[in-house]
């Protein structure tokens, strides 16, 4: 039991935000894909411990400053794609850029009130293992609670450098989880304006608690 609620609360701090959390880092290999997101994760540490930036009147401008580090590390027209699956195919690109804006906007309201919370976790990069000639995968090691979770990125390379497209968590991959979720509500092209009007109040819904 305890180890799921740890497991659930890691989906809070990775799903969108985790190469960007305020966690202890240690790299085991410098450089390389795996150096990158190093990189990012120190840029957003600084900014998280920054203590004029935590009042809560520069609350947005923080927000702000973390969205420009975690932005450049995804690619989240593809982690749309991904999440949606073959359905992709029957949105028009008008729909196909609206669903990915509501997607990221929907996961940063989900996720930045907890990303900015820090609870003693500390993560360990391990290796970067190459899985095709344009796919890398980065593992590591989160240490919380005494416990040691297993904690993967699926980095791909674009056209803008690489970029993350994935996260598996013990196994659990993010972008599968919501695809299970979204294929069962798209069967149909009719299907996709509901979709997108449920998606976008979810968002609102997420913008006013967050």
């Amino acid at each position: 039991m305890l180890r799921r609620l740890i497991v659930n609360r890691l989906f809070f701090w990775i799903v969108l935000l985790a190469p960007l959390s305020v966690w202890s880092v240690t790299v085991a290999q410098e450089g390389g894909r795996m150096g990158k997101l190093a990189a990012s994760v120190q840029q957003a540490i600084q900014i998280l411990k920054d203590p004029e930036l935590a009042v809560p009147a520069r609350r947005e401008e923080r927000r702000e400053m973390l969205r420009r580090v975690i932005y450049q590390e995804f690619d989240f027209p593809r982690m749309s794609q991904s999440a949606v699956g073959r359905a992709w195919n029957k949105f028009t690109p008008g729909q196909q850029q609206r669903f990915s804006d509501l997607f990221r906007r929907l996961l940063e309201n989900t996720y930045m009130s907890v990303i900015e919370r820090y609870d003693g976790e500390r993560v360990e990069f391990v290796k970067e293992v190459p899985k095709a000639d344009d796919l890398v995968l980065v593992d590591s090691v989160v240490y919380a609670k005494g416990q040691q979770y297993r904690l993967s990125y699926y980095m791909r390379s674009t056209k803008a450098g690489w970029k993350v497209d994935d996260v598996v968590i013990e196994g659990v991959s993010v972008v599968a989880n919501y695809r299970s979720q979204f294929q069962q509500a798209i069967r149909t092209p009719e299907d996709i304006e509901p979709l997108l009007a449920r998606l976008k109040e979810k968002v609102e819904t997420s913008q006013k608690g967050s």
